[in-house]
């Protein structure tokens, strides 16, 4: 049977839909604007910025050589800032998943003192605000000479707890214990039953946080710029790309679009993964 909406439903759903429609055609604006800016010559930008139209091959061969050999700090360029973007990604992803889905798996489904406790101040972590801490933290690195060292900034990621902890802990906690009991009679021991059974089925989540973990580090600009100076990323080499050619923004805009190319394209192209895994997720336990 179709839902009847009443007046008041419909005008709610009507205002939201407006408001969202709004914000989406903002950004689709802004990313054209950007995409199109980067494919003309300042000259021609400065005087008609919002002139879509005029494009000039010879602009888009300057526009991207100049942002791709732009040096921040004089010294470290665009393909440099890549690698360092890549180092700084792969090392994060890898330990900000891995770890929240081991401390998730033990929480899940084994019994021990305080195991409630460790969820609610998982949950509690979530609401509390972290920039409080960034003095701290700061001193700690300074401490233990971590600071401008990638090994550095993927202890900061180690943490086991926030949404992926929760979304790991729900997943394990409705996956039945008898595959664990089956493995233990054949011999096996909790480290190969992690890896070998539950591992495997929660591969999905992996990918889609893995996903997500990785556009927020290729987009992060302030872990970068207070840990890792002598080793400036993309995100963090637009803000001085952005300084330097303030009044030239089709070079800006060229290094935007390359930025912003990697994580859209990666987003479109696991988008469902993300969206199904995200559900599975949170709707077991």
């Amino acid at each position: 049977m179709k839902r009847k909406f009443s007046v008041a439903d419909r005008i709610f759903r009507a205002v939201c839909f407006a408001v969202m429609m709004i914000f989406a055609i903002s950004y689709i604006f802004l990313l054209v604007w950007m995409l199109f800016g980067s494919f003309r010559s300042v000259s021609a930008f400065s005087q008609e910025p919002f002139n879509f139209f005029d494009i000039s091959f010879k602009a888009i061969a300057k526009n991207y050589t100049t942002a791709f050999s732009y040096k921040v700090g004089g010294h470290t360029a665009m393909p440099q800032m890549v690698l360092n973007s890549i180092i700084y990604v792969v090392g994060t992803v890898i330990i900000s998943v891995t770890v929240p889905a081991i401390s998730g798996y033990i929480v899940a489904k084994y019994k021990f003192a305080l195991k409630g406790a460790i969820t609610g101040l998982a949950v509690v972590t979530l609401v509390v605000p972290t920039i409080g801490s960034v003095t701290m933290t700061y001193r700690f690195m300074e401490t233990l000479h971590l600071l401008n060292t990638f090994w550095g900034v993927f202890l900061l990621s180690a943490g086991g707890f926030g949404f992926s902890f929760l979304l790991f802990r729900n997943f394990f906690a409705a996956i039945p214990w008898e595959y664990a009991e089956a493995a233990f009679i054949d011999g096996a021991g909790d480290l190969k039953v992690f890896v070998k059974i539950m591992f495997p089925q929660a591969t999905p989540i992996f990918v889609s946080l893995g996903i997500m973990s990785f556009i927020g580090c290729w987009n992060d600009y302030y872990t970068p710029y207070l840990y890792l100076n002598d080793f400036p990323t993309v995100a963090y080499g637009l803000k001085d790309i952005h300084e330097r050619y303030n009044a030239s923004m089709p070079y800006v805009f060229a290094a935007m679009v390359f930025s912003t190319g990697v994580v859209l394209g990666l987003y479109v192209a696991f988008s469902k993964v993300i969206m199904e895994s995200m559900s599975a997720g949170g709707l077991k336990g």
